[in-house]
């Protein structure tokens, strides 16, 4: 199978013509396989105007292009029992448009009421 003869084959013929038919149509099924969307959970590391440095990379699923809601947390509350946080109140305050991602970190450019800060959650929409 491996020589240049077996090619010129009526056998090695529909092997090519089998292959090509299998990629075209798995090429043409690609769109209907569902995608995995990975949840991404991280955190504002740096603000320089309206560019933020993200603690969240490749590795998390960040993609360029992906935009992240940008969040900051107003109050925990705790189980009046053990102490424990159990629920992290957050309010929205804009939202990050990822244009460079690199496996632990990525940088945005934030568009939102007021100003991001160092600690601002993001999150997947």
């Amino acid at each position: 199978m491996g020589s240049s003869n077996f090619a010129n084959t009526i056998l090695g013929e529909a092997v090519h013509k089998a292959v090509d038919d299998t990629g075209a149509q798995l090429n043409a099924a690609s769109e209907k396989i569902p995608k995995l969307k990975l949840a991404v959970n991280g955190l504002v590391a740096d603000v320089s105007g309206n560019t933020l440095i993200l603690n969240v990379g490749k590795k998390t699923g960040v993609h360029v292009g992906d935009v992240l809601v940008v969040s900051r947390q107003v109050r925990t509350v705790k189980d009046p029992a053990t102490g424990k946080v159990i629920k992290s109140v957050e309010d929205k305050v804009g939202s990050a448009t990822v244009t460079d991602a690199d496996d632990d970190s990525s940088t945005a450019t934030y568009a939102g009421a007021g100003p991001a800060k160092v600690g601002d959650v993001v999150k997947s929409p």
